[in-house]
This record gives C-alpha cells, sequence and structure tokens, in this order.
C-alpha cells in the first residue's frame, strides 16, 4: 500500500476524519500535529515521527510503531491494545491512563515518561529504558487466565517512580531499579532475582512470595515490607533499613546483612542459615522458631529480641549483645 502523505492525513483530520484505520503512514513527518482521538487501528507506522504530537485517546490498538519517534507526545487515555512500540524514542511520553495491555515495548526508551495509572498488563517492556519515569498507580499485574504479568527483564528503572504500581507476577528480573521508589507497591509473586534495587525506596510495599534470589538491595528502605513467604537467597542487604518489616517464613539463608538494621521485625520460622548478620541491629526483633545454622551474628545487636525456639546451636554470637532477649529454650538472658 502507497504510503499517505501528512498534508492528506491532516487535511481529512481537519474536515472531520477520524477513521484512517489500516492506512500506511510508514515514515511520515507528523511532528506537532494535532490528531486528538484519531484511529490509527492496525496502520503500519514504523518510523513514522509525531515528536510533540497530540495524540490524545487516539486509537493506535495493534498498530506497527516500531522504530518511531514519540518523544514529548501526549498520548494520554490513548489506546495502544497490543500496539508494537518495539525499540521506539518514547522520552519524555505523555502516556497518562493508556491502554498499553499486550503491547511489546521492548528495547523502547522511556526516559521520564509518564505512565501514571497505565494498563501495561502483558506488555513486555523487557530492557526498556525506563530512567525517571513515572509509574504511579501503573497495572503491571499478573492475573490468572487472562494476563500475564508485565515483562520488564533487564530494564532501566533507575530513579524511576513506583509508587502504589500493582507489579504483582511482574517478570523484573536483572532489572535496574538503583533509586527507584517503590513504595506501596505490590510486588507479590514478583520476579526479581538478580535485580539491582541499591538505595531502592521500597517502604510499605507488598513482596509476599517474591523471588528476590541474588538480588542487591545495598542501603535499601524496606521499612514495615511485607516479605513473607519470599525468597531472599544469597541477597545482598547490606546497610539496608528492614525496620518493621514482615519476613515470617522468609527464605534468607546466606544473605548478607552486614550493619543492617531489622529493629522489631517479624523473621519467625524464617530460613537465616549462613546469613552474614554482623554489627545487624535485631532490637526488638521477633525470631520465634528461626533458623540460624552457621549464621554470623558478631557484634549484632539482639537486645531483648525473641529466640524463642530458634536453631542458634551453631552460630556465631561472638560480641553479640543478647541483653534482656529471649533464649530458645525460652530463659532471659541478662
Amino acid at each position: 500500500m502507497i504510503a499517505m502523505d501528512a498534508s492528506e492525513l491532516l487535511k481529512r483530520y481537519r474536515a472531520g476524519e477520524t477513521d484512517f484505520q489500516g492506512e500506511n503512514l510508514c515514515g511520515v513527518d507528523l511532528n506537532g500535529a494535532d490528531l486528538i482521538g484519531a484511529d490509527f487501528t492496525d496502520c503500519d507506522l514504523r518510523n513514522t515521527s509525531f515528536i510533540l504530537a497530540y495524540l490524545n485517546r487516539a486509537n493506535l490498538s495493534r498498530a506497527k510503531l516500531m522504530g518511531a519517534r514519540l518523544s514529548g507526545a501526549n498520548l494520554s487515555q490513548a489506546n495502544l491494545l497490543c500496539a508494537n512500540l518495539q525499540d521506539t524514542d518514547l522520552h519524555g511520553v505523555i502516556l497518562y491512563a493508556a491502554d498499553l495491555r499486550g503491547s511489546n515495548m521492548a528495547l523502547a526508551s522511556l526516559i521520564d515518561a509518564n505512565l501514571i495509572g497505565a494498563d501495561l498488563r502483558s506488555a513486555d517492556l523487557s530492557n526498556a529504558n525506563l530512567r525517571g519515569a513515572c509509574l504511579r498507580g501503573a497495572n503491571l499485574r499478573y492475573e490468572k487466565r487472562f494476563y500475564q504479568g508485565a515483562v520488564l527483564r533487564g530494564a532501566d528503572l533507575r530513579n524511576a517512580d513506583l509508587r502504589g504500581a500493582n507489579l504483582t507476577g511482574a517478570d523484573l528480573s536483572k532489572a535496574d531499579l538503583s533509586r527507584a521508589n517503590l513504595s506501596e507497591a505490590n510486588l507479590r509473586e514478583a520476579n526479581l532475582t538478580g535485580a539491582n534495587l541499591t538505595e531502592a525506596e521500597i517502604r510499605g510495599s507488598f513482596l509476599s512470595d517474591a523471588v528476590l534470589v541474588d538480588a542487591v538491595l545495598k542501603q535499601a528502605i524496606l521499612v514495615n515490607a511485607k516479605l513473607e513467604r519470599a525468597n531472599l537467597t544469597e541477597a545482598d542487604l547490606t546497610g539496608s533499613n528492614l525496620n518493621d518489616a514482615n519476613l515470617t517464613d522468609a527464605t534468607l539463608a546466606k544473605v548478607q546483612c552486614l550493619q543492617s538494621t531489622l529493629q522489631r521485625s517479624r523473621l519467625n520460622r524464617t530460613d537465616l542459615s549462613r546469613a552474614d548478620l554482623r554489627s545487624a541491629d535485631l532490637r526488638e526483633a521477633t525470631l520465634i522458631e528461626a533458623y540460624l545454622g552457621r549464621a554470623d551474628l558478631r557484634g549484632a545487636n539482639l537486645t531483648e529480641a525473641n529466640l524463642a525456639k530458634a536453631e542458634l546451636s551453631s552460630a556465631n554470637l561472638i560480641g553479640a549483645e543478647l541483653r534482656g532477649a529471649t533464649m530458645p529454650d525460652g530463659s532471659i538472658h541478662e
């Protein structure tokens, strides 16, 4: 199909026509164009330029947008259902409340993009660049029988705003979330294997049943985080803040918690075998029935901690502070 040129498209649009379904607009220059509400369903928009264009509420479902340039464009409330945005330039784009279900955004550049309230269920964002993007309240969750969790494998989410985002079941393996804000986010059953969460703000977030094997959480803020049954095997939590966190039944085998603070944290039945807890602050923490086989607790502060029925027989407690702690046999350490 011969491509429609920009002047013809804009002329028809100004005349009141909005239905351009299936048209070939490959490589057309539509920078700054006002195309609010236009229907581009199934259109070929490869390498088309929409820089600073107005595409609010436009229908781009199933459109081919590979290599397109949409930096600074306004696509608020647009329909991009199953659109192909692979390797597309979306720097600074506005996708507020946009429908991106099933879209392919692998390798796309979404630096500083506005994705507040966007629906990203089943979207593929693997290796996408989302540095500084805002995803507050975005929906990336997995829904059994309906939607797979969003794929963000290897995505660059440094400094991204993900406050309150629903990432249930999402694949964030090896993603870079350093200094990202994930406060109150829902990450239940999410895959964060090998992810970088250095200095991330994860305050009050839900991480029940999440997989964080080999994840880096150095100096992360996990105050009041819900990590029940989470798998943090060999994760690096050096200098992190886990005050009031719930880690009941979690797996922290071989975890690095050097100089971490876990005041009042709940670690009941938690597997802390071979964990490095040197100089960790565990004041008033509850470790009832916790397994601490060969754990390193040298210099740790366990003042008034509850270690009832905990397995401590092979743990290293040299220099640990145990004043007022409830010991495995129920006695109070003086």
